[in-house]
């Protein structure tokens, strides 16, 4: 199981970049309000270069989390569709960064509509494989016991997603409400790392 360790680790590093990158522009980014704007629009200006290095190591590194889940757990219908959801989100994380947003204040642009239709898809795709990967936790008899923890913490994602999408409707503090809804999924993901990382000997399961 020592690939299972190592995409877990890949998981637990693509995770901590990104916060890193994220921490370390909102201490010299003083031109972006991280109450009102989003943390997408690090990207124009300077050091945006590290918001885009920072989400594709994101996405690597979900990409890893994923593998390391598939392989850990047994076959079945959750197993597989968790994986095909968060491959789908993986896949509008990844888009989101190649595709940046327009400046603020500027007119919406085609690759600006891009980013947001795929950072926005990415939130609600993960929400659902994150339950759908506690349902098969559940029936693993190594990862059985990590099922509440899984469940805690995809209940806060959900509502950090859920807060988000509402604190854009009614254009109250949207940026805020992001970061907390991208802090609650983290939070799993680096939690699942974690898991793979250190208890892959004794995970085993699925091929």
């Amino acid at each position: 199981m020592r690939r299972v360790r190592v995409f877990g680790l890949a998981g637990l590093l693509g995770a901590s970049v990104f916060t890193t990158s994220l921490i370390v522009l909102h201490l010299t980014r003083t031109d972006v309000d991280w109450t009102r704007h989003y943390v997408s629009d690090f990207v124009n200006g300077r050091l945006g270069w590290i918001f885009v290095v920072g989400t594709l190591a994101h996405g690597a590194g979900n990409l890893g989390l994923i593998l390391g889940l598939r392989r850990s757990l047994d076959p079945g219908p959750l197993r597989a569709w968790a994986v095909f959801f968060f491959g789908l989100a993986i896949a509008g994380i990844v888009v989101a960064a190649l595709f940046p947003i327009e400046p603020v204040g500027r007119p919406p642009t085609a690759v600006g509509r891009v980013h947001r239709m795929a950072a926005t898809a990415s939130f609600p795709l993960e929400f659902v494989a994150l339950f759908l990967f506690s349902a098969a936790f559940a029936r693993h008899p190594r990862w059985r016991r990590r099922k509440a923890v899984s469940l805690v913490l995809s209940t806060v994602a959900a509502a950090g997603m859920a807060g988000f999408f509402l604190a854009v409707f009614l254009s109250r503090l949207p940026g805020l409400a992001e970061r907390f809804a991208l802090a609650s999924f983290l939070a799993w993901e680096l939690w699942a790392s974690v898991q793979l990382a250190r208890s892959a000997a004794g995970v085993g399961g699925a091929r």
